[in-house]
Protein backbone atom coordinates (compact mmCIF):
# COMPACT_ATOMS: atom_id res chain seq x y z
CA UNK A 1 0.00 0.00 0.00
CA UNK A 2 1.45 3.31 -1.09
CA UNK A 3 1.29 6.10 1.46
CA UNK A 4 1.69 9.83 1.06
CA UNK A 5 3.76 11.58 3.71
CA UNK A 6 3.05 15.27 3.97
CA UNK A 7 5.74 17.88 4.54
CA UNK A 8 4.54 18.58 8.06
CA UNK A 9 5.10 14.97 9.06
CA UNK A 10 8.51 14.92 7.39
CA UNK A 11 9.69 18.09 9.13
CA UNK A 12 8.31 16.76 12.39
CA UNK A 13 10.21 13.51 11.93
CA UNK A 14 13.43 15.42 11.17
CA UNK A 15 12.93 17.53 14.28
CA UNK A 16 12.40 14.43 16.44
CA UNK A 17 15.31 12.59 14.85
CA UNK A 18 17.83 15.43 14.89
CA UNK A 19 20.18 13.30 16.97
CA UNK A 20 20.42 10.83 14.10
CA UNK A 21 21.57 13.67 11.84
CA UNK A 22 24.04 15.03 14.40
CA UNK A 23 25.37 11.55 15.08
CA UNK A 24 25.82 10.75 11.37
CA UNK A 25 27.57 14.10 10.79
CA UNK A 26 29.87 13.56 13.76
CA UNK A 27 30.74 10.03 12.63
CA UNK A 28 31.47 11.05 9.03
CA UNK A 29 33.58 14.05 10.06
CA UNK A 30 35.48 11.92 12.57
CA UNK A 31 36.24 9.21 10.00
CA UNK A 32 37.31 11.81 7.44
CA UNK A 33 39.55 13.55 9.98
CA UNK A 34 41.28 10.27 10.83
CA UNK A 35 41.81 9.60 7.12
CA UNK A 36 43.15 13.09 6.35
CA UNK A 37 45.54 13.39 9.29
CA UNK A 38 46.70 9.80 9.82
CA UNK A 39 46.15 7.79 6.61
CA UNK A 40 46.19 10.02 3.51
CA UNK A 41 49.57 10.77 1.93
CA UNK A 42 50.12 14.50 1.31
CA UNK A 43 50.98 15.47 -2.25
CA UNK A 44 53.13 18.52 -3.07
CA UNK A 45 53.27 20.39 -6.37
CA UNK A 46 56.02 22.40 -8.05
CA UNK A 47 55.81 24.29 -11.35
CA UNK A 48 58.11 25.71 -13.97
CA UNK A 49 57.49 27.55 -17.25
CA UNK A 50 59.17 27.32 -20.65
CA UNK A 51 58.76 29.59 -23.67
CA UNK A 52 58.42 28.28 -27.23
CA UNK A 53 59.74 30.86 -29.72
CA UNK A 54 60.61 30.06 -33.31
CA UNK A 55 61.80 33.56 -34.13
CA UNK A 56 65.55 33.94 -34.49
CA UNK A 57 67.11 36.26 -31.89
CA UNK A 58 68.71 38.38 -34.67
CA UNK A 59 65.33 39.29 -36.14
CA UNK A 60 63.65 42.43 -34.88
CA UNK A 61 60.30 42.11 -36.63
CA UNK A 62 57.99 39.32 -35.52
CA UNK A 63 55.64 38.28 -38.29
CA UNK A 64 52.10 37.12 -37.55
CA UNK A 65 52.74 33.81 -39.32
CA UNK A 66 55.73 33.18 -37.05
CA UNK A 67 53.62 33.64 -33.94
CA UNK A 68 50.96 31.31 -35.34
CA UNK A 69 53.60 28.70 -36.09
CA UNK A 70 54.84 28.97 -32.51
CA UNK A 71 51.33 28.40 -31.16
CA UNK A 72 50.97 25.28 -33.30
CA UNK A 73 54.28 23.96 -31.97
CA UNK A 74 53.10 24.28 -28.36
CA UNK A 75 50.78 21.27 -28.62
CA UNK A 76 53.56 19.17 -30.12
CA UNK A 77 56.05 20.25 -27.48
CA UNK A 78 53.58 19.51 -24.70
CA UNK A 79 53.45 15.88 -25.84
CA UNK A 80 57.25 15.71 -26.15
CA UNK A 81 57.70 16.73 -22.48
CA UNK A 82 56.16 13.45 -21.26
CA UNK A 83 57.58 11.27 -24.04
CA UNK A 84 59.70 8.22 -23.08
CA UNK A 85 62.81 9.87 -24.57
CA UNK A 86 62.59 12.82 -22.16
CA UNK A 87 61.51 10.75 -19.16
CA UNK A 88 64.30 8.22 -19.67
CA UNK A 89 66.91 10.99 -19.67
CA UNK A 90 65.34 12.59 -16.57
CA UNK A 91 65.39 9.22 -14.80
CA UNK A 92 69.06 8.77 -15.66
CA UNK A 93 70.13 12.26 -14.56
CA UNK A 94 68.28 11.93 -11.24
CA UNK A 95 70.24 8.79 -10.44
CA UNK A 96 67.39 6.36 -11.12
CA UNK A 97 65.60 7.52 -7.95
CA UNK A 98 62.34 7.61 -9.86
CA UNK A 99 61.08 5.17 -12.47
CA UNK A 100 59.65 6.29 -15.80
CA UNK A 101 56.21 5.25 -14.58
CA UNK A 102 56.58 7.46 -11.49
CA UNK A 103 57.80 10.38 -13.57
CA UNK A 104 54.98 9.97 -16.09
CA UNK A 105 52.41 9.94 -13.30
CA UNK A 106 53.95 12.92 -11.53
CA UNK A 107 54.48 15.28 -14.48
CA UNK A 108 51.62 17.36 -15.88
CA UNK A 109 51.84 19.70 -18.87
CA UNK A 110 49.44 22.54 -19.66
CA UNK A 111 49.30 25.74 -21.65
CA UNK A 112 46.88 28.63 -21.96
CA UNK A 113 44.99 29.19 -25.19
CA UNK A 114 46.93 31.30 -27.72
CA UNK A 115 50.00 31.30 -25.48
CA UNK A 116 53.56 30.29 -26.32
CA UNK A 117 54.25 29.40 -22.67
CA UNK A 118 54.16 25.79 -21.54
CA UNK A 119 53.68 25.14 -17.83
CA UNK A 120 55.25 21.96 -16.47
CA UNK A 121 54.09 20.78 -13.04
CA UNK A 122 55.10 17.82 -10.91
CA UNK A 123 53.12 16.31 -8.03
CA UNK A 124 54.93 14.07 -5.56
CA UNK A 125 54.60 13.01 -1.89
CA UNK A 126 57.61 15.16 -0.98
CA UNK A 127 58.08 18.85 -1.81
CA UNK A 128 61.77 18.33 -2.53
CA UNK A 129 61.05 15.46 -4.89
CA UNK A 130 58.44 17.47 -6.81
CA UNK A 131 60.87 20.38 -7.19
CA UNK A 132 63.78 18.34 -8.51
CA UNK A 133 61.56 16.36 -10.88
CA UNK A 134 60.01 19.42 -12.51
CA UNK A 135 63.28 21.36 -12.76
CA UNK A 136 65.18 18.43 -14.22
CA UNK A 137 62.36 17.73 -16.71
CA UNK A 138 62.45 21.35 -17.93
CA UNK A 139 66.25 21.27 -18.27
CA UNK A 140 66.28 17.98 -20.20
CA UNK A 141 63.42 19.20 -22.40
CA UNK A 142 65.27 22.42 -23.25
CA UNK A 143 68.46 20.50 -24.02
CA UNK A 144 66.85 17.74 -26.10
CA UNK A 145 64.59 19.90 -28.29
CA UNK A 146 67.40 20.96 -30.67
CA UNK A 147 68.19 17.26 -31.26
CA UNK A 148 64.52 16.31 -31.74
CA UNK A 149 63.14 19.30 -33.69
CA UNK A 150 66.43 20.55 -35.21
CA UNK A 151 65.72 24.02 -33.87
CA UNK A 152 66.73 25.73 -30.62
CA UNK A 153 63.55 27.57 -29.66
CA UNK A 154 62.84 26.64 -26.03
CA UNK A 155 63.79 28.85 -23.09
CA UNK A 156 63.16 28.21 -19.40
CA UNK A 157 61.33 31.23 -17.99
CA UNK A 158 61.19 30.22 -14.32
CA UNK A 159 62.37 27.34 -12.19
CA UNK A 160 60.58 25.80 -9.24
CA UNK A 161 61.88 26.78 -5.81
CA UNK A 162 61.93 24.33 -2.90
CA UNK A 163 60.58 25.52 0.45
CA UNK A 164 60.44 23.57 3.70
CA UNK A 165 57.20 25.36 4.59
CA UNK A 166 55.49 24.46 1.32
CA UNK A 167 51.91 23.30 1.88
CA UNK A 168 50.57 20.18 0.13
CA UNK A 169 48.01 20.59 -2.65
CA UNK A 170 46.31 17.28 -1.89
CA UNK A 171 44.25 16.22 -0.09
CA UNK A 172 42.08 19.36 0.16
CA UNK A 173 41.29 19.10 3.86
CA UNK A 174 38.70 21.88 4.07
CA UNK A 175 36.87 20.57 1.00
CA UNK A 176 36.93 16.97 2.22
CA UNK A 177 35.68 17.93 5.70
CA UNK A 178 32.85 19.96 4.17
CA UNK A 179 31.96 17.03 1.94
CA UNK A 180 31.93 14.65 4.91
CA UNK A 181 29.63 17.06 6.77
CA UNK A 182 27.18 17.10 3.85
CA UNK A 183 27.32 13.30 3.45
CA UNK A 184 26.67 12.84 7.17
CA UNK A 185 23.63 15.13 7.01
CA UNK A 186 22.27 13.23 3.99
CA UNK A 187 22.77 9.86 5.71
CA UNK A 188 21.01 11.10 8.85
CA UNK A 189 18.05 12.43 6.85
CA UNK A 190 17.84 9.16 4.89
CA UNK A 191 17.71 7.16 8.15
CA UNK A 192 14.89 9.38 9.44
CA UNK A 193 13.03 9.17 6.12
CA UNK A 194 13.19 5.35 6.06
CA UNK A 195 12.03 5.19 9.67
CA UNK A 196 9.12 7.51 8.88
CA UNK A 197 8.02 5.40 5.91
CA UNK A 198 8.03 2.08 7.79
CA UNK A 199 6.89 3.40 11.18
CA UNK A 200 3.35 2.18 11.95
CA UNK A 201 3.05 3.40 15.53
CA UNK A 202 0.50 6.05 16.61
CA UNK A 203 2.22 9.06 18.10
CA UNK A 204 -0.46 11.75 18.03
CA UNK A 205 -4.19 12.38 17.67
CA UNK A 206 -3.61 13.34 14.03
CA UNK A 207 -1.94 9.96 13.36
CA UNK A 208 -4.94 8.19 14.88
CA UNK A 209 -7.40 10.17 12.78
CA UNK A 210 -5.40 9.48 9.62
CA UNK A 211 -5.14 5.76 10.38
CA UNK A 212 -8.81 5.14 11.32
CA UNK A 213 -10.52 7.91 9.40
CA UNK A 214 -12.53 8.80 12.52
CA UNK A 215 -12.92 11.97 14.55
CA UNK A 216 -11.39 11.78 18.04
CA UNK A 217 -13.86 13.06 20.64
CA UNK A 218 -11.54 12.93 23.63
CA UNK A 219 -8.34 11.51 25.03
CA UNK A 220 -7.32 9.75 28.25
CA UNK A 221 -3.90 10.50 29.60
CA UNK A 222 -1.66 7.63 30.55
CA UNK A 223 -0.92 7.14 34.26
CA UNK A 224 2.31 5.94 35.71
CA UNK A 225 2.04 3.04 38.22
CA UNK A 226 3.15 5.28 41.08
CA UNK A 227 0.59 7.90 40.14
CA UNK A 228 -2.17 5.28 39.95
CA UNK A 229 -1.24 3.93 43.39
CA UNK A 230 -1.32 7.44 44.79
CA UNK A 231 -4.77 8.02 43.30
CA UNK A 232 -6.03 4.77 44.87
CA UNK A 233 -4.67 5.77 48.29
CA UNK A 234 -6.35 9.15 48.03
CA UNK A 235 -9.68 7.51 47.13
CA UNK A 236 -9.38 5.05 50.05
CA UNK A 237 -8.55 7.84 52.46
CA UNK A 238 -11.49 9.87 51.19
CA UNK A 239 -13.82 6.86 51.63
CA UNK A 240 -12.61 6.27 55.19
CA UNK A 241 -13.10 9.93 56.07
CA UNK A 242 -16.60 9.89 54.61
CA UNK A 243 -17.49 6.73 56.55
CA UNK A 244 -16.08 8.20 59.74
CA UNK A 245 -18.07 11.42 59.31
CA UNK A 246 -21.25 9.42 58.68
CA UNK A 247 -20.73 7.34 61.81
CA UNK A 248 -20.10 10.44 63.93
CA UNK A 249 -23.29 12.05 62.57
CA UNK A 250 -25.36 8.97 63.46
CA UNK A 251 -23.89 8.86 66.95
CA UNK A 252 -24.80 12.49 67.54
CA UNK A 253 -28.40 11.84 66.44
CA UNK A 254 -28.73 8.91 68.83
Amino acid sequence: MEELIDLKRIFGAISRGKWYILGAIGLCVCIMSIYLWFIATPVYQSKTQVLVNQVDSSETNIQAQDVQANLQLVDTYSAIVTSPRILKEVEKELGNKYSQAELGGAIQVSNNSNSQIIEIAAEYPSAKGATEIVNKTAQVFERQIPNIMKVDNVTILSQAQYSKTQAPVKPHKSLMLTLSFVIGAIIGIMIIFVQTIFDRTIKSVEDLQDALGLTVLGTVNAFEPEQMELEKNIEKESARNEKKNRTEAINRIQ
